[in-house]
């Protein structure tokens, strides 16, 4: 059972750390750093982004592996060799320099630093490999490391094939695995045992041996030097894995890359979310004992006391589409309930009407319209659709089986200008999606997300929607008790695996039995503040803090939301809300008791140290058993101008701004190092003041 003592911490990205010893990039050895901020500003909790290996992508959750850590976080310093190198190899000399160079960056520049410590460390690797750095007792260089690794490596079921994996990834030029050459891309265990066994090979695959080598001894020492200091480290799993990750290649059993994962549609997003990356095959992972995740929990409970499960709605239940859909459209949940072709029948609808509600019929006049041709439209329907009869409807060909597929239909043939071809194939991908249910096995249904506005639905008479409801409200129920004994099952096995405190991060998906599942297994829900608002009622009032649950993460921001300060500065309803309800001093007219009360606005256009402090305090009042804000949200109580904690804009601050792709995203840094922190007695002080008022409580 969770430890019920309240506890105050900071969020922070490992790269955003700042020390004299890693000005360039947050390591695994300023760790200790942190954890001395940490232990002087009363701290009990440092909180982290995903440190796995993303290869080329800087988003932490888009790995490459579900186990090797990421090797831009290896600290070079403090590698052996490394002093050799410096002095002996001008190559290696003049690349570390130029590295250094990137120490005043505002941001972090992840390919850069990425490139540049992976040619220093196999300049290392060589030297050790060539005789270079080692001592004469050591033996022969190659001997000296294969002992030390043999260990290691052994140690790592995942590893060998995490090797063999890094180096197709390097024949192929970082290349997706998924257009690897076949022979390569589908390697079962044996033959990837074999190519780790090629001596040819050896010395690649054992650099990358060596990368995770050096990552796991830093961080494992760093780890224990914050345990020793009272601080407990958090981890974060990513749910989900990229398809072109290690694991989907090693062990695609455990995984159905039919399927890709993502959010139905909803008001923010009228086409749901396609993320891409494959879904679970939790029966196949049952059948072991969920053996897979319990080995990621293992080595995630060697670094850390506590750890964050992304997305976890995602273990009642996944939302999946064909991997061949664009969107999320032609989604349903996994696991899910079906209706059956029987039951249809049973509840009076033909064979006939079965297949106008689950078939998009497409009329020839659609295409007819834009062509103003009858043999045409019928040509170009015929390269999609196979005709019903003489009819002048049509239904798409079997093999017809996604919007990809669609996609890919040639019309350059038919002699059309490009746009009334890009014109036809947009109808045919939206007349894809027109129906009112999808058949995703053989006489077994589910409702399309939505239904509603399908032509077959309007069709209908009303008898014949309300059947349809009544069986939809049905398979909902069932679909509510196969999510809950989904995540029992799974929870049942993982949670009391380790001793680390489990944390969800249940944020955007509201599932009935979620929230008595996470308490039965004393798993902290995540409370965002800001979005803590009773929604549905007048003027969405804020949730008491005083009233949160035990079981609660409670934070100010997230990294995927703006900070408190660019929250407070831009979206002015909520910041005047959030003061109404936690800031605002109460008043009464001494000629009129019984009136409503007065507030004394407090409320400033301009964030202020002074504003971070109230906010911070009266977040800190929350009942919730962890506090955790992000590190940017804790350094606007810095008031000192000569060497200010606050970036010129806010908008800087931001580790991740979602739905883009760029080079800012997940490249914040601190904007001074933990050393300088250390010497900001005032900043400290207010932290203290403020922790105090959690965790006394």
């Amino acid at each position: 059972m969770v430890n019920m003592q309240n506890i105050s911490g900071f969020a922070v990205p490992l790269g955003a750390l700042k020390t004299e010893e890693s000005p360039v990039i947050g390591e695994y050895t300023s760790l200790v750093q942190a954890g001395e901020f940490a232990k002087k500003c009363g701290f009990s909790v440092i909180q982290l982004l995903p440190v796995l290996d993303s290869g080329t992508q800087s988003s932490p959750y888009s790995s490459l592996s579900a186990f090797a850590l990421h090797p831009i976080y290896i600290n070079l310093s403090r590698i052996r060799g490394f002093d050799y190198c410096l002095q002996n190899d001008k190559s290696f000399k003049k690349a570390y320099n130029a590295l250094l160079k990137h120490k005043n960056d505002a941001r972090f520049d992840y390919e850069a630093v990425l490139n540049a410590k992976e040619r220093l460390l196999k300049k290392n690797w060589n030297a050790l490999i060539h005789s270079c750095a080692c001592t004469p007792d050591s033996g022969t260089p190659l001997q000296a490391l294969k002992k030390k690794f043999d260990n290691f490596i052994e140690s790592k079921p995942w590893l060998k094939s995490y090797c063999v994996f890094k180096a197709l990834k390097s024949k192929y030029a970082q290349a997706s695995s998924q257009t690897w050459d076949k022979r390569d891309r589908n390697l079962t265990k044996d033959e990837i045992e074999k190519r780790w066994n090629d001596k040819r090979l050896l010395t690649k695959h054992l650099f990358y041996a060596f990368e995770q080598y050096l990552a796991f001894k830093q961080f494992k020492e760093s780890s224990e030097t914050l345990r020793s200091m009272g601080i407990t480290l958090k981890g974060d799993l990513p749910i989900l894995l990229n398809d072109d990750s290690c694991d989907v290649w090693a062990t695609p059993e455990l995984f159905n890359q039919k399927l890709r994962a993502g959010s139905p549609p909803d008001g923010d997003n009228p086409t749901g979310q396609n993320w891409g990356f494959p879904v679970y095959n939790w029966a196949a992972q049952k059948k072991d004992n969920y053996a897979w995740w319990k080995l990621r929990l293992s080595e995630c409970s060697l670094f850390f006391g506590a750890y964050r499960l992304d997305h976890i709605p995602g273990f009642f239940r996944l939302w999946a589409m064909p991997a061949g859909e664009r969107t999320a459209e032609m989604g349903r949940t996994e696991p899910h309930s079906t209706i059956t072709r029987i039951s249809l029948m049973n509840a009076n609808f033909t064979k006939e009407r079965i297949k106008w509600l689950s078939e998009p019929h497409i009329p020839t006049e659609v295409i007819f319209r834009i062509i103003g041709s009858l043999e045409k439209s019928h040509e170009i329907l015929g390269l999609f659709c196979t005709r019903i009869g003489f009819e002048e409807l049509w239904n798409f060909k079997p093999e017809i089986k996604s919007t990809a597929d669609i996609e890919s239909v040639n019309l350059s043939s038919l002699e059309l200008d490009e746009e009334i071809q890009h014109e036809i194939t947009a109808l045919m991908v939206g007349w894809w999606k027109n129906r009112a249910l999808i058949e995703i096995e053989k006489g077994k249904f589910v409702p399309y997300h939505k239904y509603g506005e399908s032509s077959a639905w309007n069709s209908l008479n009303a008898d014949e929607k309300a059947t349809l409801s009544q069986m939809f409200g049905t398979l909902a129920k069932k679909q509510s008790k196969l999510w809950k004994m989904q995540a029992e099952s799974i929870f049942k096995e993982l949670v009391p695996h380790t001793d680390m405190v489990p944390c969800g991060e249940d944020l955007g998906v509201f599932i009935d039995c979620m929230p008595k599942t996470l308490e039965k297994f004393g798993i902290l829900s995540l409370k965002v503040i800001r979005w803590c608002r009773a929604w549905f009622s007048e003027g969405q009032p804020f949730d008491d803090v005083k009233k949160y649950k035990k079981l609660s993460l409670v934070t100010t921001s997230v990294h995927d939301s703006s900070t408190l300060r660019q929250w407070w500065d831009t979206e002015k309803d909520s910041a005047k809300a959030f003061e109404k309800a936690f800031l605002a001093k109460k008043t009464r007219k001494q000629t009129a008791p019984h009136d409503e009360p007065l507030l004394e606005h407090l409320y400033v256009s301009d964030f202020t140290p002074e504003i971070a402090e109230k906010v911070l305090s009266a977040c800190a009042k929350t009942n919730g058993a962890w506090f955790v804000p992000p590190i940017q949200d804790w350094l606007y109580l810095d008031a000192e101008k000569k060497s200010p904690c606050w970036s010129e804009n806010a908008k800087d601050e931001r580790v991740n701004i979602p739905g883009t792709v760029s080079r800012f995203n997940w490249t914040y840094r601190i904007p001074l190092t933990i050393e300088k922190l250390m010497e900001k007695d005032e900043l400290i002080e207010k932290i203290n003041r403020i922790v105090k008022i959690h965790d006394k409580k």
